[in-house]
C-alpha cells in the first residue's frame, strides 16, 4: 500500500487494538482492495490492449486495423471461409465491437431492446440483457427503415460496455453482462431516428446528442454514468459520432451537424473552434484528423479538408464522397464510399482525385485498412478488396450472401460483420 494500516488508524506501533478497531482496519482494508484492484484494471487497459481489439466504431485507430491472416477469398453463400454465423433475434443496424474474445451488439424493434454477447470462438450468444425500467424513458419514438431502433454502436473502456438506442435510452454493463448503471438522454426528435455511436476516452464516454428538440455534447462518467461537463449545443439532426484528436498539445473532440463542424476542449467541453461547410448535408460520417486537416463530409454537402490551426477549408469535391460511410485515411491518401454508388481516393493532403469508379450498390458501411489491403462493404453484402495506393486496382470481390450497413470489426486473422439477420465471423 505505501503505508502502513495502524497509520491511518492513529494507532502506535505495538498498542493493542479494540475489536471495533479492527473492525474498522477490516473495513478500511476492503476499501483499499478494492481500490486498488480498480485501479490496477484501470492500469491494465493499455493502449496495446485496444489497438488489439475493436472497442468501437471504426476499431481503435479510425478504421486502420493490425489484422493480419485474413482471407481474400470468401463467400457467405457456399459457405467458403465462414467459421460461423449466428442468427441475431432482434434486428439492429449498430457495428460488432470486440473486446478480449467476445463480441457485443445490439438489437432492439418498437417495444424491446436487448444488448448481446457472443463468443467469438463459437458464435454462441454467452447471454442476452434486455434494456428496460429507465426512468424517462418515452413510450415510443418515430424511426427510419434504414435506421430502426438499435443503430448506434456500442462502446467499451476495456472494462464496462455502453449501449445506447433510438429512444435514447443508455445503459453500461460489466464485461459479464451484470447492469451497472443507465439513463434516458432525452426524447430524441429526428427524420430518420438516433443513430449515434458511443466511444470512450479514458474515463469519459462521449455522446453527442443532436436532436431537432435538444442538443448536447456530453462527457459522462464512465464509472458512474455522472456528468464531467455537458455542453449545449443548437445544430441540425446528426447521426455522427464525436472523433477524437491530439493537435499540438491538447485532445479536441469534434463534431459534425448541419451545418457546422465544431471542436471542443476533451477536458472542460469549451468549444474551441467552428466552421460552417455542412449546410444542408445530413451529417452521419464520422469526422477524421490527420497531419492537421479534419476531413468531412456528408450527403448534400461537400466533402471538405480543413486546416485545424486557421479553420479554413484547403480543399473541398462535391463530386464522390462519404455520405453515411465515414472515409479512411491512410498514407496520404483518402478513400470514400459514397451512398448511390461510387468509391473514389483523393490525395488527402491536395484534394486531387486520383480515381474513382461507379459501383451498383451504395456504401453505408466504412472502408477498413487490413493486412495491406483496402476493404469496402456495400449494401447488397458484397466486399471490395483493392490495393491501396493512387491507381485503382481490385484485389478481389467476396460476397455475404445478405445485405449488410454496418462497418465490420477486424481483430486477429477475422473479419466480423453484421448482415440484416445474422453476425458473420470470416477467417482461416
Amino acid at each position: 500500500m505505501g503505508w502502513r494500516a495502524d497509520h491511518l488508524l492513529g494507532n502506535a506501533p505495538g498498542k493493542p487494538t479494540s475489536f471495533a478497531t479492527a473492525g474498522v482496519l477490516v473495513v478500511v482494508l476492503a476499501l483499499l482492495t478494492q481500490a486498488g484492484a480498480a485501479e490496477e484494471d484501470r492500469r491494465a487497459v493499455s493502449a496495446t490492449d485496444f489497438a488489439k481489439n475493436w472497442p468501437h466504431l471504426l476499431g481503435p485507430a479510425s478504421g486502420v486495423s493490425s489484422a493480419t491472416g485474413l482471407l481474400k477469398n470468401w463467400n457467405g453463400e457456399t459457405g467458403e471461409g465462414i467459421k460461423w454465423k449466428t442468427r441475431i433475434p432482434l434486428p439492429g443496424y449498430s457495428s460488432p465491437i470486440y473486446w478480449e474474445g467476445k463480441l457485443y451488439l445490439t438489437g432492439a424493434n418498437a417495444s424491446t431492446r436487448a444488448v448481446y454477447c457472443i463468443d467469438s470462438e463459437s458464435g454462441g450468444i454467452l447471454w442476452t440483457r434486455e434494456v428496460k425500467g429507465i426512468p424517462g424513458s418515452p413510450g415510443g419514438v418515430e424511426v427510419g427503415v434504414d435506421t430502426g431502433y438499435a443503430a448506434p454502436t456500442m462502446a467499451t473502456d476495456g472494462i464496462r460496455i455502453f449501449a445506447s438506442f433510438a429512444n435514447g435510452d443508455l445503459a453500461a454493463f460489466d464485461l459479464e453482462g451484470n447492469p451497472l448503471w443507465s439513463k434516458n438522454l432525452g426524447r430524441p426528435e429526428n427524420l430518420y431516428g438516433h443513430a449515434s455511436s458511443l466511444v470512450t476516452h479514458g474515463d469519459k464516454l462521449l455522446i453527442q446528442y443532436d436532436q431537432q428538440n435538444v442538443g448536447y455534447l456530453a462527457a459522462l462518467d464512465v464509472e458512474s454514468g455522472g456528468e464531467h461537463w455537458k455542453t449545449e449545443r443548437d445544430f441540425g439532426s446528426s447521426w455522427s459520432m464525436p472523433g477524437v484528436a491530439n493537435i499540438d498539445d491538447r485532445e479536441e473532440v469534434i463534431l459534425a451537424a448541419e451545418p457546422t463542424v465544431v471542436s471542443y476542449d476533451l477536458k472542460s467541453g469549451k468549444e474551441l473552434w467552428r466552421l460552417d461547410c455542412l449546410k444542408y448535408g445530413e451529417v452521419t460520417s464520422v469526422p477524421v484528423y490527420g497531419d492537421g486537416l479534419v476531413y468531412v463530409s456528408a450527403d448534400s454537402a461537400n466533402l471538405s479538408a480543413i486546416d485545424v490551426r486557421t479553420q479554413e477549408i484547403v480543399w473541398e469535391s462535391g463530386f464522390f464522397k462519404s455520405g453515411v460511410s465515414t472515409p479512411l485515411l491512410h498514407d496520404g491518401l483518402l478513400y470514400c464510399g459514397a451512398d448511390d454508388g461510387g468509391f473514389a481516393c483523393y490525395d488527402a493532403k491536395t484534394g486531387e482525385e486520383l480515381w474513382a469508379e461507379f459501383a451498383d450498390h451504395g456504401f453505408y458501411a466504412s472502408p477498413i485498412l487490413a493486412d495491406g489491403r483496402v476493404h469496402l462493404l456495400d449494401r447488397s453484402g458484397m466486399m471490395l478488396i483493392l490495393k491501396p495506393g493512387r491507381e485503382l486496382e481490385i484485389l478481389g470481390k467476396c460476397v455475404l450472401g445478405e445485405e449488410a450497413s454496418s462497418t465490420p470489426a477486424v481483430v486477429g486473422d477475422s473479419f466480423y460483420i453484421r448482415g440484416r439477420k445474422h453476425l458473420f465471423r470470416i477467417g482461416p
